[in-house]
């Protein structure tokens, strides 16, 4: 009973921020303090990304250097995928609006 009562009040919550009325004008100054506090979260979720992405990457390139792919397709593939998973930006920055 109590998580149907949680689901309800966050989906009222949510609804709320999904208002269609004008769009609001952006503030520099809301864009840094969103940039400078979002900054630790980002780093956090990039590692575990990255941390995953090498995880099954490894595997996967091992299983190519047995010959499976003869074009070399895969450790492209790869490659582009560690490149965006680990690579920057690594610290957000905010939009001048």
């Amino acid at each position: 009973m109590r998580i149907k009562a949680y689901a309800i009040l966050l989906a009222v919550a949510l609804g709320g921020c999904a208002s269609s009325g004008p769009p609001m004008s952006p503030s520099p100054a809301g864009n840094a303090a969103v940039a400078v506090i979002g900054t630790p979260f980002l780093l956090v979720f990039k590692t575990a990304t990255c941390v995953l992405t090498l995880a099954v990457a490894a595997p996967a390139a091992g299983i190519l250097a047995l010959g499976v792919d003869p074009y070399s397709q895969g450790f492209d593939y790869l490659g582009s995928g560690v490149a965006n998973n680990c690579g920057p930006p690594y610290v957000l920055t905010p939009t001048a609006g």
